[in-house]
């Protein structure tokens, strides 16, 4: 190979690779950005926190209460501990602090997973009278937060848009670059993998919490 072929032979082999790069840091960015499911809030009967990364989440919703979106906060979340106080109890405490009444907020106090969190919340807010809510939860829960509110609140007629609580810790962007939000977002995507093969997403609601 001549010099001039070998030097178009790797000009042509890093422009290659350098496509192939950026198509793979494109996959990765899609993921994030796949994950992280938004709508453009409209005022909504409740705003619904769902239990885990309790900061973040009641920051956001309460962030979207004083903005008008809603006048109730419905915050979801058993305890793992029976000997300690619910995760939904917790978050309506810290959003006292931030200066919502009490008579703002309703409580969930038994689910312990999305799946149920999705499904005790819809039954609240049949028994509440209240339609329609803004889903709020960690970034990169949200994809799968909705998929199960979305089986759920189908039952039972009402309606949700979707409303991440982003985190310094999980950015849509950049979470394949740190180990932490690769664990993160891996698992989370083994979960929908395996809650999608399962049936979870689509199947009837448990009997005695069916829609009307």
């Amino acid at each position: 190979m001549t010099g001039r072929g070998l030097g178009r032979f790797l000009a042509g082999f890093a422009l290659g690779t350098a496509v192939m790069v950026l198509a793979a840091i494109g996959a990765l960015v899609a993921v994030g950005h796949w994950l992280r499911v938004s709508d453009e809030p409209e005022r909504a009967d409740a705003i619904v926190a769902i239990s885990g990364d309790t900061g973040p989440r009641v920051r956001a919703a309460v962030d979207l209460w004083r903005r008008g979106y809603a006048e109730i906060i419905v915050f979801a979340g058993g305890a793992l501990d029976p000997s300690s106080p619910s995760s939904g109890e917790i978050m309506k405490r810290q959003a006292i602090t931030f200066g919502v009444p009490d008579s703002a907020i309703l409580v969930e106090e038994v689910s312990t997973t999305t799946d149920e969190n999705a499904q005790r919340v819809a039954a609240l807010m049949r028994e509440a009278k209240l339609d329609s809510a803004i889903l709020v939860t960690s970034a990169f829960h949200q994809r799968r937060a909705s998929l199960h509110f979305a089986r759920e609140f189908e039952g039972f007629g009402l309606t949700f848009q979707n409303s991440p609580a982003d985190d310094p810790s999980w950015d849509p962007t950049l979470w394949w670059t740190r180990q932490s939000s690769r664990t993160i977002t891996f698992v989370e995507l083994a979960k929908i993998a395996i809650e999608a093969a399962d049936g979870r997403f689509s199947r009837p609601p448990p009997e005695g919490l069916a829609g009307p």
